[in-house]
């Protein structure tokens, strides 16, 4: 009776250290998947039309794209790393450097980025929109 309790309890710490690991492998997962998303996001904003953009937003209607400003962005580059703010949702911070089309001059804002996770099918999509670019 006492080495079967022995064997229980072995296995029932067995048990905890695969969950433990799996999610640490889950976890990993998502990690990979933001940063994934974050290049891919930066190559839609310098090379995709803005429809393509759209699909990284959970709400299309309010990304507020630069080329709504006659602008095209040439390049992003993250200034803080990414914090975890609720189970689901990620913040970071970054510089975005901005082509005028009209007038062929370079200007840069900062972009305070809110990103959710929906799960496996449906990865990570920005929950906030883009700032407000200056016409000047």
């Amino acid at each position: 009776m006492h080495s079967s309790k022995k064997i229980l309890s072995r296995l029932l710490i067995l048990s905890l250290i695969s969950i433990l690991a799996a999610c640490g492998s889950m976890q990993k997962k998502r990690e990979q998947s933001f940063h994934d998303t974050l290049t891919l996001f930066k190559h839609a904003l310098r090379w995709e039309a803005p429809e393509s953009q759209l699909a990284f937003f959970i709400q299309p209607e309010t990304a507020n794209l630069p080329s709504r400003y006659g602008m095209r962005a040439v390049d992003m580059e993250q200034l803080t790393p990414a914090v975890q703010i609720e189970e689901n949702t990620w913040v970071i911070k970054v510089r975005l450097h901005y082509l005028k089309e009209s007038s062929q001059s370079i200007r840069t804002i900062s972009d305070s980025q809110q990103w959710h996770w929906l799960g496996e099918d449906e990865g990570w999509r920005r929950n906030n929109p883009m700032p407000v670019v200056s016409r000047r």
